[in-house]
């Protein structure tokens, strides 16, 4: 029996050496003197999974069990090879058994926290979690994992702890460290964060992921220039990895880097990748005349989330006689506005389980006639769906600044403002520009009234609540001419990144280097009641290039004017839209020395601000921008269009 013993412990270490086919042959060789060995029938299991032949595997499991009923690891083993052959039914009976055998058989409970998990069932998932912690508080997998939950209920500070915990029992693991990372971006500390995903790169070199995410981190840091050198590591890393090429196209959209041309060609480079002609001929269409049109939208934002902002009112005006709403949700943490829009929408499907081609089956299962995209090439984006065209129409709308680049899809949905006819935006979708301003905006519930005073003379409050990464050298510079002009005045800077220290500081450096002291700048993180806020400051300053659009249509609420500079571009142009539902045109610049001169008027001229800040909200409710019914009239006119369009083609 020693000698048997010493054969499979020599077996085991070949097994755990990678060197398959040696430990096989030695397995096989015990089991000819031991047939009936449970050890080695359930090894040989192991190994053959590993190998891809599943009935083998799942045969000598049996034996095993057959030989051992009473042992819960071989019932955990058995659970595994029933989940990779796709039956969780048959998997979850095993690993219930094994912990009726054994509590602290922690893999079977992980891998029944891990399902939960995926399948939204978070509360059983951190139960399982939370027992395997109780009994063994150094299990790294279990904190780990109990983190990444928290992080989908948007608890980051506790998902930060819970990846520390983690990385005392696994200080090498990298994908702890890349958890604890992604927990820090969250939180906004976005150094430490940087620093994290650092320490993944030396752990695994080359890892795409985290090059992704340091790309992320620069961008969100205002450093562009070098997030792009990062996602372009990712991409060639991975080449496949269609959320860096995303965020590529992203960086360089957003910020008008490279040529108009070059960044063009970058989209269409991504159809090239990830889309294509062949996945486009995936479903057959057979469209036919009808009386109610199933439109889908498609993204990840049905939550707290600005493109939300904007849908809502869209999605309950819809005229239901006519048009049949379903929303394709890629939402990773559902909450309150995920519930009032799934109530809102005729169809609600969950698609952020599924790939890519098994979204696209279930709307093509649905018989959806036009498809529209809410997100473009932002986070967690599902342009890889359009590329199978699951729809015989498909459109593009309000979550992006640019075109998609996909051959797949039909039309890019605007306004008259934000792409003029004249506009050098180019785009493969064909362009349609609605006949108002293309969004309408959801007034907030909690929104406060408007302060009836606020200051008065040349002491003016300027701000900007945008995201940091817009505030670049550019507007700084602008900003800090202003600041220079009129000594009295301070800018106040609110936005969730200057949660982090040396975000603050860089920032106040920048302003530094053109004269500005830093007791001039009121910097501080988003709040709850950021909306209040408002009611402190005087002017809205507007990013640019790259231009606000909730920060723009808030201040407005709030009474608070907002100087915008309209450029040439889609992404330069979405202040510029919304002022002009306004009828203020005086308050969009051509220039910077335009945009200067407007904001240092209306700030040496109290009784316009007072104006202004007892008017905007009246005017706003009255205008196209609080519209929803006028948007969705003017978007279903241009959907019966595709219709129409899509069955001239047909009948060719």
């Amino acid at each position: 029996m020693a000698t048997l013993a010493q054969a499979l412990q020599h077996a085991l270490r070949l097994h755990q050496s990678d060197r398959l086919q040696e430990a096989e042959a030695l397995y096989r060789r015990i089991l000819r003197q031991a047939p009936g060995h449970p050890g080695t029938l359930h090894l040989l299991g192991l190994l053959r999974q590993q190998q891809g032949d599943l009935n083998e595997a799942l045969h000598l499991i049996r034996l095993a069990l057959r030989a051992a009923p009473g042992n819960a690891r071989f019932h955990t083993s058995m659970g595994m090879i029933h989940q990779a052959r796709g039956d969780w039914a048959s998997a979850r009976q095993c690993y219930l058994e094994a912990l009726r055998l054994d509590p602290a058989e922690h893999e079977a409970r992980m891998r029944l926290a891990n399902h939960a998990q995926r399948t939204g069932r978070l509360a059983e998932a951190a139960a399982h979690y939370q027992t395997i912690l109780a009994r063994e508080p150094g299990h790294a997998l279990a904190a780990d994992n109990l983190g990444l939950l928290h992080q989908k209920l948007g608890n980051a500070q506790l998902a930060l702890d819970f990846h520390r915990r983690a990385l005392e029992a696994a200080p090498d693991n990298a994908d702890v460290h890349f958890n604890r990372g992604t927990a820090l971006r969250l939180l906004g500390e976005l150094d430490e964060a940087r620093e994290a995903f650092e320490k993944v790169l030396q752990l695994k070199p080359g890892d795409a992921a985290a090059c992704n995410n340091l790309g992320t981190i620069l961008k969100d840091q205002g450093r562009v220039e070098a997030s792009l050198a990062w996602f372009r590591r990712a991409i060639a890393a991975d080449p496949g990895m269609q959320e860096a090429h995303s965020n590529l196209l992203f960086t360089l959209s957003y910020h008008l880097l490279e040529t108009p041309q070059a960044r063009f060609e970058a989209h269409r480079q991504w159809d090239a990748t990830h889309g294509g002609p062949a996945k486009a001929r995936t479903f057959e269409h057979h469209p036919t005349d009808v009386e109610r049109l199933r439109i889908g939208y498609v993204s990840p934002d049905f939550r707290r989330h600005a493109v939300s902002r904007f849908f809502e009112p869209l999605l309950a005006a819809h005229d239901r006689a006519h048009f049949e709403i379903h929303c394709f949700a890629n939402v990773g943490a559902a909450d309150e506005v995920t519930a009032r829009l799934r109530d809102g929408a005729d169809h609600w499907h969950d698609i952020s389980g599924m790939d890519d081609l098994a979204a696209a089956r279930l709307i093509h299962q649905q018989g959806i006639h036009i498809l529209v995209d809410l997100a473009g090439h932002t986070a967690r984006n599902r342009l890889g769906v359009f590329a199978y065209r699951p729809a015989p129409v498909q459109a593009t709308y309000l979550g992006y600044c640019a075109t998609t680049g996909l051959a797949a899809m039909d039309y890019w949905i605007v306004d008259e403002v934000t792409v003029p006819p004249r506009s050098p935006e180019r785009a493969v979708e064909e362009i349609v520009r609605l006949p108002r301003c293309w969004l309408s905006y959801q007034v907030p519930e909690d929104a406060p009234e408007v302060a009836a005073e606020r200051g008065g003379g040349e002491a003016v409050t300027f701000a900007s609540f945008n995201h940091l990464s817009k505030i670049d050298a550019r507007v700084v510079r602008l900003w800090s001419r202003l600041l220079a002009e009129l000594p009295q005045a301070r800018l106040l800077l609110k936005t969730r990144q200057l949660t982090d220290r040396r975000a603050r500081e860089s920032l106040a450096m920048a302003f530094a280097r053109h004269g500005v002291a830093e007791e001039r700048l009121l910097m501080e993180p988003a709040s709850s009641d950021y909306l209040a806020r408002y009611n402190s400051t005087d002017i809205a300053l507007d990013t640019f290039p790259r231009t606000g659009g909730a920060t723009t249509v808030d201040a407005l609420w709030m009474g608070t004017p907002v100087i915008t500079l309209a450029g040439d571009f889609f992404i330069e142009r979405q202040g510029a839209s919304m002022l002009s539902a306004l009828e203020l045109p005086e308050l969009i610049a051509a220039s910077e020395d335009e945009y200067l001169a407007k904001a240092v008027q209306l700030a040496r001229d109290p009784e316009a601000r007072q104006r202004l800040h007892q008017s905007l909200r009246q005017r706003m409710a009255e205008s196209p921008l609080c519209d929803g019914r006028g948007l969705a009239a003017s978007l279903e006119r241009c959907y019966r269009r595709f219709w129409q369009r899509c069955l001239e083609r047909a009948q060719r």
